[in-house]
């Protein structure tokens, strides 16, 4: 009787050992899921718009993925600058990053959205990123460049501020040495399309570049001026609302691809959770904050009539329109227009 117990004992066992094997085969994912862990590059201070936004990230994805995803941000670009960002997510050095309107230097395609006087105003250019013609773009970079924008938050516009004089109308501008990046072929053209002079100054040289008068001013957004204290040595601003400014939530592609589905879904919502977050909170600086701002520091703050921004687009997309579509295309840049267009009729 006791061996027989015994015995059925020990087959019990042994059913039970092998049970649990077999449970282990099936079940991997469950039991020891692969986690990972995302250092992510910022250029903004701890609390600026966009390091909000990846914070909003850094939650909503901890969060979702149920512990399978760790994520640590660094901001007041700890990682490096956006070229620097950038480098690193082509080479899979970082997973993700912040982008700017930068990579519209390093993919050619993505110039068309940083043609001036394109948007009329945040909403048209945030419904944009969220279109399919947008989506296309980001699939064409994601091929070619190996980085994809999982979301984008529109954070403003170039605006006009310069020390000489108050800019009503176009003729206002001529002879406005106003500053441009070195390379940036785009704002250069469309600068002396427009009648200033472009000048090429560092970005950290611009202030005292204005004050000593190498520069008279800039185009920038609000709360940059804000930010950076132009205010305190130019005090004419003039809201013509030309580039388009936006922060892109960039993941390195081959990453992105070698993840789970649902982990693939989970970075996408979080980034477009962050781009909202980052766009609502941008918009109240820039229309609210900002003007507020400069006003209370002395600054004049124009608005030009529907009939005056109408000449400055026309005398900017005539300098650069065509130079723009053979850069990236007629097909894509007719896309495009036509898409802005949609979204205007749609509102």
């Amino acid at each position: 009787m006791i061996k027989s117990f015994k015995l059925h004992l020990r087959n019990v066992t042994g059913f039970s050992i092998l049970l649990l094997l077999i449970i282990l085969m099936l079940v991997p994912v469950s039991v020891a899921a692969k986690t990972y862990h995302l250092k992510i590059g910022c250029l903004e201070s701890p609390d600026g718009p966009n390091t909000l936004g990846w914070k909003t990230f850094e939650q909503y994805v901890e969060s979702a993925s149920g512990g399978r995803i760790n994520v640590d941000i660094y901001p007041s670009s700890q990682l490096g600058d956006s070229e620097k960002l950038l480098e690193g997510l082509k080479l899979g050095i970082h997973k993700m990053a912040q982008g700017d309107e930068s990579i519209t230097g390093a993919y050619d395609p993505m110039m068309i959205w940083f043609t001036p006087y394109l948007f009329q105003d945040e909403f048209v250019m945030k419904k944009f990123f969220e279109s399919r013609t947008f989506e296309e773009l980001s699939n064409m970079m994601a091929k070619d460049l190996g980085v994809r924008p999982l979301g984008v938050a529109p954070y403003g516009f170039y605006n006009f501020i310069n020390k000489k004089r108050a800019v009503h109308r176009i003729e206002d501008l001529d002879g406005l040495k106003l500053r441009t990046l070195p390379n940036s072929q785009l704002t250069i053209k469309t600068w002396e399309a427009l009648g200033a002079a472009a000048t090429p100054v560092s970005w950290a040289e611009i202030y005292t570049a204005i004050k000593t008068g190498v520069i008279d001013g800039l185009g920038h957004t609000l709360t940059i001026m804000v930010d950076q204290r132009y205010y305190e040595v130019a005090k004419n601003v003039t809201l013509d609302m030309s580039m388009g400014c936006a922060n892109l939530y960039l993941i390195n592609e081959k990453f992105y691809q070698s993840l789970p589905k649902d982990l693939q879904m989970v970075l996408k919502k979080g980034s477009q959770m962050a781009a909202a977050t980052e766009f609502g909170i941008a918009t109240y600086r820039n229309r609210v904050v900002s003007i507020d701002t400069l006003k209370n520091n002395g600054v004049k703050v124009v608005s030009l009539s529907a009939a005056e921004k109408a000449r400055l687009k026309k005398a900017a997309h005539d300098a650069v329109m065509p130079w723009i579509t053979e850069k990236v295309g007629e097909k894509m840049a007719a896309q495009v227009l036509e898409t802005i267009a949609a979204i205007e009729a749609g509102m």
